[in-house]
């Protein structure tokens, strides 16, 4: 007599079985349950979307698009041709 052993597969907790516990706590102000609703919403939308769809980010451009200020002149005068 041979005895198979199967085993059941754990199940991944739910979000309503994530946010049914103490999820957060607020450590200052009193929020209005709309924004606490806006809030776990947030929190329901990050939990339930895989990382793999997000966008990677972009990449920096290489040149820097800011000037030094002591490289400016003084005065520009409007009249002048300057190229």
């Amino acid at each position: 007599m041979t005895t198979t052993r199967t085993q059941t597969p754990t199940p991944h907790p739910s979000t309503s079985d994530l946010l049914t516990a103490t999820s957060f706590k607020v450590l200052r102000g009193e929020p209005s349950p709309e924004e606490l609703a806006a809030f776990t919403a947030v929190l329901t939308l990050r939990l339930t979307t895989p990382d793999a769809t997000h966008a990677p980010t972009p990449q920096r451009a290489a040149t820097a698009h800011w000037t030094r200020p002591e490289r400016l002149r003084a005065y520009a005068c409007p009249r002048a041709w300057h190229g």
